[in-house]
């Protein structure tokens, strides 16, 4: 058991690359990015990414604002419309002009739970895959 525990582990480390800067990682939290990272060769990973948060992709390397980090805030949240504004120092009127162009590119409602599970994976997946 302790091999298997070990490889888990080291596994998860590899896989919270990349993640936010933090003293240290509960490596019981990482599933969801170990499993993305296990995933990172499959082309459907890489498909469900640019298929999900594509366009907003597209937009941020050619447009300011970037959008992504209101995106990732957003989520983050959970939807919370005054915290996602007051951690990204925006007034609600500005977060809401930005929300909406995200949903437009996306073609998405950002307020569906199916939905915004998708983006947090693709948020997730996109810094597994190249």
């Amino acid at each position: 058991a302790a091999g298997a525990g070990l490889r888990h582990a080291a596994e998860a480390a590899t896989a919270a690359e990349g993640l936010a800067p933090r003293p240290w990682h509960d490596v019981r939290r990482l599933d969801v990015d170990l499993l993305l990272w296990r995933l990172r060769a499959h082309g459907d990973l890489t498909a469900f990414v640019d298929r999900v948060i594509g366009p907003l992709l597209a937009h941020d390397r050619s447009s300011r604002p970037p959008l992504l980090p209101t995106l990732e805030t957003y989520l983050a949240h959970a939807g919370r419309k005054a915290e996602t504004a007051r951690e990204l120092h925006l007034n609600r009127q500005t977060l809401y002009d930005r929300l909406a162009r995200i949903a437009r590119l996306l073609g998405s409602d950002l307020e569906d739970p199916q939905t915004a599970l998708a983006l947090s994976l693709a948020l997730r997946a996109r810094r597994h895959v190249k």
